[in-house]
């Protein structure tokens, strides 16, 4: 499932993925949330995920045209579906349930 096969080759992804998870973590929190955003950003990646694992919290970043917008926040429970591809839904409550 992608929604730009276009990028895929014998050789693997060219350009920039349209989805990105990060799990955050102490050490390298900041590095990801505002260098590699401003990457992801500068290279149009289309949506951003930013998983906050201690407060259980997600932050996505949507690619609108010039950059990306005001992030949208949401509880890590329930199934989240991605922007980009819809078909994929992340269940927050089996996924959390298993590293607990």
């Amino acid at each position: 499932m992608r929604s730009d096969p276009i990028k895929l080759d014998d050789r693997g992804c060219r350009g920039a993925p349209d989805w990105i998870i990060e799990v955050l973590s102490p050490a390298s929190a900041a590095h990801d949330q505002i260098k590699k955003r401003s990457l992801y950003e500068r290279h149009r990646v289309r949506e951003y995920w930013l998983v906050h694992p201690t407060d259980h919290i997600l932050t996505v970043y949507c690619y609108e045209g010039d950059g990306y917008g005001k992030p949208a926040l949401y509880e890590l429970e329930g199934l989240l579906p991605a922007h980009v591809l819809p078909q994929v839904k992340l269940d927050w409550d089996r996924l959390l349930r298993n590293i607990n």
